[in-house]
């Protein structure tokens, strides 16, 4: 038997109550809250610690747009231009992709090839230095006699290894992908 009391309705309105409850749709409903109970009651606890953390989590989103309105008024970046510039540079970079791809997976950034091209960098412009102080010119006998020094010697030998290797790589075929990817480079 079904109690009576239902504070303040009437035994007609819970008799009404109970017959919509014996519906197959309402009854089917009715199981599967009764199914979930537990989920239910994470879902309102986790609303319920939202509803109580709401004020911190606005008072974090308006301390973070200030800092950001603070650091553009510093720095003098308009954050509307800046916006603009990355979604003008983003999809350049995504184009860009594969060709960055392939520099930074080769040779060029190796750290060998990187202290080479260093101290090459560092020598042409000593040696451009000292030829404009200097006003050095040769013709081919001071040539001939620049080959005496230890450094010329150096200098022509690690140039005549790098022209061998060179000569070696250009006999062999180019891959055709590799280049495919720099007719489209060039276009």
């Amino acid at each position: 038997m079904i109690a009576t009391h239902t504070n303040g309705g009437t035994p007609a309105e819970l008799e009404d109550l109970v017959d919509r409850l014996a519906e197959p749709q309402k009854l089917a409903a009715l199981n599967s809250l009764v199914d979930n109970l537990e989920l239910i009651a994470v879902i309102v606890a986790g609303l319920d610690g939202l509803a109580r953390k709401g004020d911190t989590i606005a008072d974090t989103v308006t301390e973070v747009i200030g800092q950001v309105r603070a650091a553009t008024r510093a720095t003098g970046m308009d954050p509307r231009e800046t916006t603009e510039q990355l979604a003008t540079l983003i999809p350049t970079l995504a184009e860009a992709a594969p060709a960055i791809h392939r520099v930074a997976s080769s040779a060029i950034v190796h750290e060998d090839a990187v202290a080479v091209v260093g101290e090459a960098s560092e020598a042409l412009i000593e040696g451009y230095e000292n030829a404009s102080s200097r006003g050095t010119k040769l013709g081919a006998v001071g040539l001939l006699k620049a080959t005496g020094d230890a450094d010329v010697q150096r200098g022509l030998g690690f140039l005549v290894e790098v022209a061998r290797v060179l000569g070696r790589k250009l006999a062999e075929p180019v891959p055709q992908e590799t280049a495919a990817a720099a007719r489209a480079a060039e276009t």
